[in-house]
């Protein structure tokens, strides 16, 4: 670290591997090169994950499409590169050799004819070419999973990623097979996409994993253009397909993922929550749900690696405003307070309207649900026998002229 290298250092100590703070930047087109890995130690950096990389030769290889969608907080990708063996090795060697500090993870995926001992194989050559750890990807949706996602079930092409991750068997079995190749921690990268997060972190766990990873994409079906749905939103590219979407929109259902997993998988194994996180906040509710380290992808691509800072600075100011000395002492401190919607204590009460700073819009009165809400010349007034307490009121009002009270 060349600049503000105390600011920027919270260091966590999780599987055996000592990361300067909880940051790590997730497997993606910021992690592809030896000068990002540099830069990403520069700017402070605790950990890294490689681009991923296939053996033998990835079979979609393109060049990239990327869109930045601002308005929806929507970055979507068709298109992408990945590394072949030969390239990852080289990157994970030349970034040992480039750098100091930083954690490296090697992000892998085999797609051979050896099965689980082309897995163990793989894994073995990056613990020799100086990887800190190993993570196994079960996630990537737009490749074999893509092709799944849209029926095409005749498929030649090799499962990877996502369709492999949502059987619990294999992911156990390759697990299992990498885990005991190697000296190195090994993280499994799990999707979303079956439905059972929890149920498969569990059987990477069982399977020897020191940990596991949520992942910061979702497959979707891009932006579409109502009156001419033959063109594309990406730049330079005919036809469309279905995309990989991350961006702030995700942090809803990436806390679901992290919270899921570990309430399944129990407080010892190691979780890196990703999906969704821009500012310190998202990273402090990651925590407080169950992670114990942090992936960013989207916004070190769109804000650069200096993104890190603003990061660190807010959470070690949140940490003096709680009173809390580490970012360990964050995790799973919201855990308590989530609850089957059966054990859930309505507490009685209605909306008022605050007549002073009505101004008789009419906005409330519209609700389709309520029928609370009425003009009474040129105010809104609740009937309160009407109310059911379900706040939409509150949330639509424009100059914050109603309040939920309780009874």
């Amino acid at each position: 670290m060349k600049r503000d290298a105390e600011d920027l250092l919270m260091p966590v100590e999780k599987a055996g591997l000592l990361f300067r703070n909880p940051f790590i930047i997730a497997s993606g087109p910021a992690s592809k090169t030896v000068e990002q890995i540099q830069q990403a130690e520069q700017a402070g950096w605790g950990g890294l994950s490689i681009k991923l990389t296939f053996d033998p030769e990835p079979y979609i290889n393109p060049a990239p499409r990327y869109r930045w969608l601002a308005e929806e907080g929507i970055h979507i990708f068709s298109l992408e590169t990945r590394l072949n063996l030969q390239q990852g090795l080289r990157l994970v060697e030349a970034g040992r050799k480039g750098t100091k500090e930083i954690v490296i993870l090697a992000n892998i995926t085999y797609v051979g004819e050896k099965g689980l001992s082309g897995w163990a194989e793989m894994a073995k050559q990056f613990e020799e070419a100086g990887a800190h750890a190993i993570e196994l990807n079960f996630c990537c949706p737009n490749m074999s999973f893509n092709l799944d996602a849209i029926g095409e079930t005749q498929r030649s092409t090799p499962s990877t990623g996502a369709s492999l991750g949502v059987s619990e068997p294999v992911v156990f079995a390759i697990t299992k097979a990498v885990k005991e190749s190697v000296h190195l921690p090994v993280f499994a990268k799990l999707t979303p996409e079956g439905g059972n997060i929890g149920e498969v972190a569990q059987s990477a766990i069982d399977a020897g994993a020191d940990g596991v990873c949520t992942t910061a994409n979702r497959l979707g079906v891009p932006a579409l253009n109502i009156y001419h749905p033959q063109r594309s939103i990406y730049r330079l590219q005919e036809g469309t397909s279905l995309g990989c979407i991350s961006g702030p929109w995700l942090k809803p259902l990436a806390l679901k993922d992290v919270l899921q997993m570990r309430k399944t998988i129990g407080p010892d194994p190691v979780i890196i929550g990703t999906g969704g996180v821009h500012t310190f906040r998202e990273a402090v509710e990651m925590a407080l749900v169950g992670a114990d380290l942090i992936g960013v992808c989207t916004a070190v691509m769109l804000k650069g690696f200096g993104v890190l800072s603003e990061m660190v600075k807010g959470i070690k100011k949140y940490l003096r405003e709680t009173g809390r000395n580490s970012f360990s002492e964050i995790r799973d401190g919201a855990l308590p307070y989530f609850k089957p919607v059966t054990e859930l204590i309505l507490i009685p009460g209605q909306a008022e309207v605050r007549e002073e700073k009505c101004v008789g819009c009419g906005r409330c009165v519209v609700i389709a649900h309520c029928e609370a809400l009425e003009m009474a010349g040129e105010k809104a007034v609740v009937r309160k026998e009407k109310c059911l307490g379900c706040s939409t009121c509150v949330d639509v009002c424009p100059k914050g002229a109603i309040a939920m009270v309780s009874l």
